[in-house]
């Protein structure tokens, strides 16, 4: 042997594995969903490309705020279509974000899936993208002040900026915008479909990330068959379709619910504001995307104002970025447990918490410039407490005085540490102006904040409430035929009431989103009573 090393390509064409493979049991059982958020990631995707094919249709760039609002209300079924196409692009990103910080904890990124995490790198880079450019569409106020910020970032890059702010957004007419926004709209959601079935392949050929108890947290992880498993038809098949259902029947019912709420605020409402052009578009606090939040108030730090927008989103998106990126070359430890990773670990804590803090600044202080000694303030001090617990919490681990399973006390610091920030920017707030919406939510922050301490301090020093083990037994035959039938007569009855309902307006087709969601909220609970009753899932 010439001990030369294979490349993946090599590996791959020398070695075939089963696609799809056979899964573990436990991964359909309580629990499991955190398995399948590659899964959910998937079922969202189809349906924005199924429903952004349909907008297409209909959207003219010339007119891009005119058509937005035709099919809106002129399209049967338009606004569910829009609503949800939007809240789509939402739940997909916030899907990413899981499944991100999930593989980060348990240490996904380490041999053999580091070209896996980097694709998955690169799907969420593009899915941003896609959603930026997506959501600029529309052509209503909030579209043209999340363009003006973009321009202004492209137009920052040295060299080469005014390049790349032409490439991206046109020549400076509205239809040259929003012609490009639909081409890299378009590009970018062929490139996500195409980099996904590459990441999905990596990802069925080094198998799921498996337990840490079969893996004896060790990397390279790999699962193996040990005999157990079952085939993926109709096994897994059908816990798909369940995940299919409910998943559908989470994103049409939330946009719907939005839909029918006077004054959904601004951040979270599923229609376009005004035009640009009404004389109301002032009225409209400036936000961008909720998802880009973060980077749009890093953006109103008095030291970035000084260096610019593009050095700005370099600091405080690009450097974290590159940090993940290299991420599976700088941590080569063999070791998976949480207790010998206190570095990463605490970083993505600290990533949570500012990502979520800068969100929420950026919400409630929509384009108020902040002064350095705060900014300064926000970063040391979650990041100095995080450090300083994550470590003391890993000693102890190590040293077997807190238990094994106790790495959720690094779920209640992120926590605890997002409501605190939360609160006292809702103090600062209220001091400012003070507003019934503003004491509710300071509330119930500080609630957060205290449950969180109390579960952190238990954890670490020791104070547990008993454990009691809940045993659940499995229905009788004849209990799971009332239930399903329960619900058959239950989604029966919601059919024929939207199905007689007049779609003649934006108020019924909210109603009739509701219906739908709950019928494919109710088929999801189906299928799993059919896996409980037939597979003894």
């Amino acid at each position: 042997m010439s001990g030369k090393k294979e490349s993946m390509i090599e590996k791959i064409m020398n070695d075939p594995q089963p696609i799809p493979r056979k899964v573990p049991d436990y991964m359909r059982k309580k629990g499991g969903g955190w398995y399948w958020t590659g899964a959910m990631i998937m079922v969202v995707f189809i349906y924005e490309v199924l429903t952004g094919l349909f907008l297409l249709f209909f959207y003219e760039p010339t007119n891009a705020y005119g058509s937005t609002e035709n099919f809106l209300n002129n399209t049967p079924f338009g606004s569910i279509i829009i609503t949800t196409h939007l809240y789509g692009a939402y739940l997909m990103i916030g899907l990413i974000y899981v499944h991100l910080l999930r593989n980060l904890f348990v240490g996904a990124y380490k041999k053999p899936r580091e070209f896996q995490w980097l694709t998955g790198l690169l799907l969420l880079v593009m899915t941003l993208g896609v959603a930026f450019f997506g959501y600029s569409m529309s052509g209503d106020v909030l579209s043209y002040d999340a363009t003006d910020v973009g321009r202004g970032i492209a137009a920052g890059v040295p060299f080469i900026g005014t390049s790349l702010r032409g490439l991206f957004f046109g020549n400076g007419t509205d239809t040259s915008l929003f012609l490009y926004m639909r081409g890299w709209h378009i590009v970018l959601t062929v490139g996500i479909g195409m980099l996904f079935l590459i990441h999905f392949f990596m990802a069925e050929y080094n198998t799921i990330m498996p337990s840490g108890e079969d893996s004896k947290f060790k990397a390279p992880a790999i699962d193996k068959d040990d005999g157990t498993y079952k085939a993926w038809y109709p096994f897994n098949m059908v816990y798909m379709t369940q995940i299919l259902f409910l998943v559908f029947g989470v994103l049409i019912i939330i946009p719907s619910i939005l839909a029918l709420l006077p004054g959904a605020p601004t951040l979270f409402s599923p229609f376009p504001q005004v035009s640009p052009s009404s004389p109301l578009a002032a009225s409209v606090p400036s936000y961008p995307p909720w998802f880009l939040l973060f980077v749009y108030k890093a953006l109103d730090f008095t030291m970035v104002q000084g260096i610019g927008p593009f050095w700005g989103t370099v600091i405080f998106a690009g450097f974290p970025l590159v940090y993940l990126f290299l991420l599976p070359y700088l941590d080569r430890k063999e070791s998976l447990r949480i207790r010998d990773r206190p570095v990463t670990v605490s970083f993505g804590i600290i990533g949570t918490i500012y990502m979520i803090g800068l969100s929420i600044w950026g919400a409630l202080t929509p384009g108020a410039a902040i002064p350095d000694e705060y900014v300064l303030l926000f970063f040391f001090v979650p990041g100095a407490l995080v450090f300083l617990i994550s470590y003391y919490a890993a000693k102890l681990m190590r040293d077997q005085k807190l238990q094994e399973g106790a790495e959720k006390i690094y779920l209640s610091i992120g926590v605890t540490g997002v409501a605190s920030f939360g609160s006292g920017i809702l103090i600062l707030s209220s001091l400012a102006s003070p507003s019934p919406l503003h004491l509710i939510g300071m509330i119930l922050l500080l609630m957060v904040t205290a449950i969180g301490m109390a579960v952190t301090y238990a954890m670490i020093f020791g104070i547990r409430i008993k454990d009691r083990e809940i045993q659940f037994k499995p229905m009788k035959k004849s209990s799971y035929t009332v239930t399903a039938g329960g619900f058959t007569m239950a989604a029966i009855v919601i059919f024929i009431e939207i199905s007689i309902m007049p779609i003649n307006s934006v108020f019924n087709d909210s109603l009739y989103g509701i219906g739908l969601g709950l019928i494919f909220l109710i088929v999801g609970a189906f299928i799993r009573l059919y896996r409980a009753s037939i597979y003894g899932e």
